[in-house]
C-alpha cells in the first residue's frame, strides 16, 4: 500500500493544499502548530474512520466554514490503477464518503479501503496507560484487518450503552422486564465472544513479532511477553484456543446474568470486553510497575512496528506509517533502529526539528508546512 497524494480543502487550518508523496521516506518539516498533523490526521481518517485526536466530524472544518473536505489517493501492491477516497465534512448533516467516485454508506465500508499506522507520542504510554489505551491499539488493528470485527464491536457497543441505561433504572427502582436482561446478555456475550477470539489470537501473533522487534533492539538481553486479559468475571481466563467463542459466549452469559444484582449496584456493566487488558511483561514482571522508561518506549515503539508486521501478514501488504512528531520523544539509538526497521517501507513524519536531522536518509521528500500551507522542498 502506498499513498499517492492528499488534498485537502477547508480542512482544520488548511485552506486549500495538495501534497504528492514518494514511496520512500517524506517528511513534513516546520514549527509547531502550523498544519503538520493536521495531514496525517486527514490521511488516517481514511484507515480509522474517525480523528485520532478524538474530536468529532464538524471540528475537522476550517473555522467560518460549512463543510471541509479531504481527498486520499492510493494504490495497493497488486493494483494496477489507483483508489480515489474522499471525505465531506459538513458544520450540520452527514458526512459524504466516496471511494472512486461511487459514495459509501458509512465508515464501515471505508475501514480498510487505506492501511496505515500511527505512531504519535500518546503511544508511548501505551505500556504504563490505561487498559483503555491497549484495547484502543487493538480495536484500530483489527479494524482495518477484518470487516467483521468492525460490525461485532459495533453491536457491541450499541448493546453496552442501551443495556447500562436500563441498570440506571433499575437501580432508580424502575421495572425492568427478565426478558430484557436475556436479550442483552446474549448480544453481549455472542458479539463479545467473538472478540475476545480475534483479539486474543491478535495478541498471540503480535507477542512473537514483539519479541523479534525488542531482540533485535536489545540484543536479546531482554524478553517481553504480552498476554490477553479476559475480563470475564473469573480468577481463570477462558481457554480461546480450546472452548472456542462458545464457551466465552456461555462464560460471558452467566456471569451478565448471575451477577446483575452487583452491577445494578454499581451503576454499570461490570464484566465484559470493554474492562479487557493486554498485560505486558519484561523478563516476567510487569513492565508497567518494573520497567525503566527507556525499556518502556522501546516496548511501545516495538508493539507499533510488529502492528504494521501483522498488517502485512494478515493483509498481504505494508501499510502507510505515519509518525506524527515522534522523534523528538525518541534518543539517538532508537529513532536510528525505527528508520532501519522501515527500511524500504514508505513513511511520513512530521517534524519540527531542523532539516539536517533527515538529510541523511537518501532520497527523502522533504515539505516545508507554515500556515496551513504546504510545498515541497526537495
Amino acid at each position: 500500500m502506498k499513498a499517492t497524494a492528499i488534498s485537502f480543502e477547508d480542512f482544520r487550518n488548511i485552506h486549500e493544499a495538495r501534497v504528492e508523496f514518494s514511496p520512500g521516506v517524506n517528511v513534513l518539516w516546520g514549527a509547531n502548530a502550523q498544519g503538520k498533523s493536521n495531514i496525517l490526521e486527514g490521511m488516517y481518517y481514511f484507515a480509522r474512520g474517525k480523528s485520532f485526536r478524538g474530536v468529532p466530524d464538524k471540528l475537522l472544518v476550517r473555522t467560518g466554514c460549512d463543510f471541509g473536505t479531504a481527498s486520499l489517493t492510493c494504490r495497493g501492491e497488486a493494483d494496477v490503477y489507483d483508489t480515489h477516497l474522499s471525505v465531506t465534512f459538513p458544520t450540520r448533516g452527514k458526512k459524504r464518503i466516496t471511494r472512486g467516485g461511487a459514495p459509501l454508506s458509512g465508515v464501515k465500508e471505508l475501514v480498510g479501503s487505506f492501511r496505515a499506522v500511527l505512531f504519535c507520542p500518546e503511544h508511548l504510554s501505551l505500556v504504563t496507560g490505561s487498559p483503555a489505551e491497549r484495547r484502543a491499539f487493538l480495536d484500530i488493528a483489527l479494524a482495518q484487518l477484518y470487516p467483521g470485527y468492525v460490525s461485532a464491536l459495533s453491536v457491541y457497543t450499541r448493546a453496552l450503552a442501551e443495556r447500562n441505561a436500563l441498570i440506571k433504572q433499575a437501580a432508580e427502582g424502575m421495572s425492568v422486564e427478565d426478558h430484557q436482561w436475556a436479550v442483552y446478555a446474549g448480544q453481549l456475550s455472542r458479539s463479545g465472544a467473538a472478540i475476545v477470539s480475534w483479539r486474543s489470537a491478535y495478541t498471540d501473533r503480535l507477542n512473537d513479532l514483539v519479541g523479534q522487534c525488542f531482540r533485535d533492539m536489545t540484543g536479546g538481553r531482554e524478553i517481553p511477553r504480552l498476554s490477553y486479559i479476559c475480563a470475564c468475571g473469573s480468577d481463570a481466563p477462558p481457554d480461546i484456543a480450546h472452548g472456542g467463542e462458545a464457551a466465552v459466549a456461555d462464560r460471558l452469559y452467566a456471569v451478565l446474568t448471575e451477577r446483575l444484582p452487583r452491577e445494578i449496584g454499581a451503576g454499570t456493566t461490570l464484566y465484559g470486553i470493554h474492562r479487557d487488558d493486554v498485560a505486558i511483561d519484561l523478563n516476567g514482571q510487569s513492565a508497567k510497575l518494573y520497567a525503566s522508561q527507556g525499556q518502556r518506549r522501546s516496548l511501545a515503539l516495538a508493539m507499533k512496528l510488529a502492528e504494521g508486521a501483522m498488517s502485512r501478514s494478515v493483509g498481504g501488504e505494508e501499510p502507510v506509517y505515519l509518525l506524527d512528531d515522534v522523534f523528538s520523544e525518541l534518543d539517538g539509538e532508537r529513532r536510528e533502529y525505527l528508520l532501519s526497521a522501515l527500511g524500504e517501507r514508505q513513511v511520513i513524519i512530521t517534524s519540527c526539528e531542523a532539516e539536517t536531522v533527515f538529510s541523511h536518509i537518501p532520497d527523502v521528500a522533504l515539505f516545508a508546512v507554515s500556515g496551513g500551507e504546504v510545498w515541497r522542498k526537495r
